[in-house]
Formats: C-alpha cells, sequence, structure tokens
C-alpha cells in the first residue's frame, strides 16, 4: 500500500505523457514537441514537478522569475548564457537554472529530465 503523500517517479513509467509544442519564437532547432509527465502542481500554481523529455532541441530559455532543478536521466545538455559562457549536464548530473537566467537550451539528442520549476515572485 502507498504511503499517503508521497510520489514516487516510477508510477509515471507506464503512463502516456502529454506533448507540449514550444512556441515557434523560441525555437533555434530541433523538433519543439517534447513530452511532459507531471508529477505535482500545487494548488497556487507556483511549483510544478515532474518528467520531460525531448528529442534534439535548441531553444531560447528565459528565467526571469523562477528557478528549476534539473536532474538529467538520458543524454545530454549545453546550457548557455548570454555573454556566450556553457556548459554541459549528461545522465546522472543534476543543476539549478536560477531566476533571471537568459540564454540559450539545447538538448543534445534525446534528453529525459526529472525537474521541479518554482515560481520565485
Amino acid at each position: 500500500m502507498p504511503v499517503k503523500h508521497i510520489f514516487s517517479f516510477d508510477s509515471l513509467q507506464n503512463q502516456a505523457g502529454q506533448s507540449v509544442t514550444a512556441p515557434a519564437e523560441v525555437m533555434l532547432g530541433g523538433n519543439p514537441v517534447t513530452t511532459d509527465w507531471p508529477a505535482f502542481d500545487s494548488a497556487d500554481g507556483r511549483v510544478s514537478i515532474g518528467i520531460w523529455e525531448s528529442e534534439e532541441y535548441h531553444k531560447i530559455k528565459q528565467h526571469p522569475n523562477e528557478m528549476e532543478y534539473c536532474y538529467i536521466l538520458e543524454g545530454t545538455v549545453r546550457i548557455s548564457d548570454k555573454e556566450g559562457n556553457s556548459q554541459e549536464f549528461s545522465q546522472g548530473q543534476a543543476f539549478i537554472v536560477q531566476p533571471g537566467f537568459d540564454g540559450v537550451w539545447e538538448s543534445l539528442g534525446k534528453v529525459r529530465k526529472h525537474y521541479i520549476i518554482c515560481q520565485c515572485n
């Protein structure tokens, strides 16, 4: 029997994800259709948690008032800021995109991640 108020991401493995298409104005290349498996959305809309997946994907990423924690389950991403600095993260690595980030997200092939997004304003 499951424990109350505990959620296992394993329960999402057999569920169909939701297709999400990134707006054309933020896409820089690749497939704009991603898949999302939401696990939790707070009642006030300030926190979202789930699993996200993309194929090769290159888009503008702006986080003026939100923080995103990512744990890469599969693949490699490259995050670049407006100054041209970049960093890659691969399977087993975690990182935080802090409020105020303005740059580019590149999925260098298929990528799957756990995410937690929190509104910080």
